[in-house]
C-alpha cells in the first residue's frame, strides 16, 4: 500500500489531476490469441549515415526491429551500385521520364549496397525485406540482382513487388500498370521467377482497394486473387493525417482516432480479417501518422507515442496482420524519422514508441488480447465533411499478453489513454516474479527532445498495480527455472515435484538439464538456488 500511495503521491505533484478509481480492476485474459506480428521500419536512409556506419546501426538496434526495409528509394535504385539510377538513366529508361529531386541529385553517395545492408543485419540482430524495383528497372536486372545478392551471402527471406502501386498519384506506376490487372500479370510473372530462385522466400504483393475516388483501383484486391502464382502476403498502407481541421480535437478525440480511423482503413481496402478471399495470405501493414497542421501541433509529442501504441493495438487485433511497419527509421524530418540523424541519433516519438513495444515483444512467440473491462469502455463523436456525426466506442485501457510458449517467459502491456489514475491487479496474466516499467509524460503536448518530458517509474508486484494517466505500463515475469510450482519460492514443493518424477527418462515435464533425463544433475540444480525467491 506504501508502494501504491508513493506513485499515487508523484501522479499529483505532476499535476495529474483526473478521476482516481479506487476500485482495483482485475484484469483478465481475453479468448483471442495470436501470432506475434513482426516489427518492421521502413528504410528512407539515403542522406545517410546509413547502415554502413556503426553508431546508426547501434542505435536501430536499440529499437528492437525484427525487419528492416531495402532499399530507401525502391522505384530509382540500382541495387549492383547502391545509389540511385543516374539522371541519364531514368530520362531514357521507362515510358516517362523520371526526375530526382534536389536531394537526390546532391546527397553525398553512399555506397547501400545489398550486401552492406546485410552487414548492418547482423550487427543489429534483424533479417531484411527487400522492395524491387518496378518502375525504372527490369525484370530481368532485378532477378539478376537477387540472384548476385544471394551469391554474396545476403539473406533473401521477404520480397515486396514494387511500393504502393495502385495508390492516387503515383504517376510512374500509372503509366507502367494502366491497370490492376497489368500490375498482376507482372506479379504473376515475378513470383514464378523468385520462387525457383529462392523457393523459402516470403512475397508480397502491393495490395488495398482505394473505393470510386480511385477507378483504377477501386477493385485492386480482385486482380490480386486472380493470379496463377498466389503471393504469400498483401502489403496494406494505412497511413493516416491530421488536417487543420483536427486542431479542434479534444484530448480524447485526438487519443481515440486510431480507433475510428483504421477501422475504416479495414473496411474499405477490404483487409478485414474475416474477408473470405484474404484467408490464405498474411497482411503485411506500413503505416504512421502524419501531422498536416500548420503549426505541427501533434508533431513529435507523448500524444502520438500513445496514438502509435492504439493503432497497434488494432492492428494485433486483425489475425491476419503478421508484419507491422512503421514510417521511417531514421533521417532529418520530425514527421516521421524513428531516429534524428542530425543529433546524435535521438529518438522521436516513433523510436519511442518502438522502444517500449517491441522490446516487450522480443524473444516472445504469442499474444493474448487482454479483455477491458465494460466500465473502462468509453466513447467520442467525430464530424465528417459534411458535418455528419459518427460515434466511436473505444477502450480507455487496453494491452497484450505476450509469452514464449517454449520458455514460458511472458510480458504485459497496457495502454491508458484516459485522464484517469487507475488500478489493476494482473495475477491472472502472469506468474513468478513482476516488475514494471511505467512510461508516462509530464506533457502529452510538448516536443519530444530526446527523453525530455517522459518519466519512468519501476514497480513490482501483481496487485493494487497503479496506472497513471495517459501511460504505457510494460509488466514481465522474472522466475527461476527451478521454481517448477511457480510460486515465486524455490523450495519443498519443487522438491517434492522433482524427486517425484526422479529417474524419468523420455518425455520429462522436469528435465531442468535438458539432458533427457530427471537425475542427479537436475536435483543438484533445484539445490543450487533453494530458498531463492523473486519477492
Amino acid at each position: 500500500m506504501k508502494k501504491c500511495q508513493l506513485i499515487f503521491s508523484i501522479a499529483l505533484l505532476l499535476g495529474l489531476n483526473g478521476s482516481v478509481f479506487s476500485q482495483v480492476v482485475q484484469l483478465e485474459l481475453d479468448t483471442f490469441n495470436r501470432s506475434i506480428p513482426t516489427a518492421n521500419f521502413g528504410g528512407q536512409t539515403w542522406r545517410g549515415p546509413s547502415w554502413v556506419n556503426d553508431v546508426f546501426n547501434d542505435s536501430v538496434a536499440s529499437m528492437y526491429p525484427d525487419v528492416l526495409a531495402y532499399p530507401p528509394s525502391p522505384d530509382i535504385w540500382d541495387w549492383q551500385n547502391g545509389w540511385f539510377y543516374p539522371q541519364e538513366v531514368l530520362d531514357t529508361c521507362c515510358v516517362d521520364t523520371i526526375t530526382l529531386n534536389w536531394g537526390q541529385l546532391n546527397a553525398t553517395v553512399i555506397e547501400i549496397t545489398p550486401e552492406n545492408f546485410q552487414n548492418a543485419l547482423d550487427q543489429i540482430g534483424a533479417e531484411g525485406l527487400y522492395c524491387l524495383n518496378m518502375i525504372s528497372s527490369s525484370m530481368s536486372k532485378q532477378l539478376a540482382d537477387l540472384q548476385s545478392a544471394k551469391e554474396n551471402g545476403v539473406k533473401i527471406e521477404r520480397i515486396r513487388l514494387g511500393d504502393e502501386m495502385g495508390k492516387a498519384g503515383n504517376d510512374h506506376s500509372i503509366s507502367h500498370y494502366p491497370t490492376a490487372e497489368d500490375y498482376a500479370a507482372t506479379c504473376d510473372m515475378y513470383i514464378d521467377s523468385i520462387r525457383a530462385m529462392l523457393p523459402d522466400t516470403k512475397i508480397a504483393v502491393s495490395a488495398g482497394n482505394f473505393g470510386a475516388y480511385n477507378p483504377r483501383a477501386q477493385e485492386w484486391n480482385e486482380a490480386l486473387y486472380n493470379m496463377t502464382n498466389q503471393a504469400d502476403a498483401f502489403r496494406w498502407s494505412a497511413f493516416f493525417y491530421l488536417k487543420e481541421a483536427d486542431t479542434l480535437f479534444t484530448t480524447k478525440q485526438l487519443l481515440a482516432y486510431a480507433f475510428d480511423q483504421i477501422p475504416t482503413y479495414e473496411k474499405v481496402r477490404e483487409f478485414q480479417d474475416t474477408t473470405a478471399n484474404l484467408q490464405n495470405h498474411e497482411l503485411w501493414v506500413g503505416y504512421g501518422i502524419t501531422d498536416n497542421t500548420l503549426d505541427k501541433r501533434f508533431l513529435n509529442r507523448w500524444s502520438l507515442v500513445l496514438m502509435f501504441s492504439a493503432s497497434h493495438h488494432l492492428f494485433l487485433s486483425n489475425k491476419l496482420v503478421e508484419d507491422i511497419s512503421m514510417f521511417n527509421v531514421g533521417g532529418i524530418f520530425d514527421n516521421w524519422e524513428a531516429l534524428d540523424t542530425q543529433n546524435g541519433f535521438r529518438k522521436r516519438a516513433t523510436g519511442v514508441f518502438a522502444t517500449i513495444w517491441n522490446k516487450a515483444k522480443r524473444g516472445k512467440n504469442r499474444s493474448t488480447k487482454i479483455e477491458t473491462p465494460v466500465h473502462l469502455m468509453d466513447s467520442v463523436t467525430y464530424l465528417n465533411n459534411n458535418n455528419v456525426p459518427r460515434t466511436v466506442v473505444y477502450p480507455k485501457l487496453f494491452g497484450w499478453r505476450f509469452e514464449n510458449d517454449s520458455t514460458f517467459e511472458s510480458s504485459v502491456i497496457l495502454t491508458n489513454i484516459s485522464n484517469d489514475t487507475l488500478k489493476v491487479s494482473i495475477d491472472s496474466l502472469l506468474s513468478g516474479c513482476v516488475s514494471w516499467e511505467k512510461w508516462h509524460s509530464d506533457s502529452l503536448f510538448d516536443v519530444i527532445d530526446h527523453d525530455n518530458y517522459i518519466q519512468l517509474i519501476p514497480d513490482t508486484g501483481h496487485t493494487n498495480i497503479v496506472l497513471l494517466p495517459y501511460s504505457i505500463n510494460v509488466a514481465t515475469n522474472l522466475f527461476y527455472s527451478e521454481d517448477l510450482n511457480l510460486d515465486g519460492t524455490v523450495n519443498v514443493p519443487d522438491l517434492l515435484n522433482l524427486l517425484g518424477e526422479y529417474g524419468c527418462a523420455s518425455l520429462c515435464e522436469y528435465d531442468l538439464t535438458q539432458d533427457g533425463l530427471v537425475s542427479v544433475d537436475d536435483l543438484l540444480q533445484v539445490l543450487s538456488v533453494y530458498g531463492n525467491s523473486c519477492e
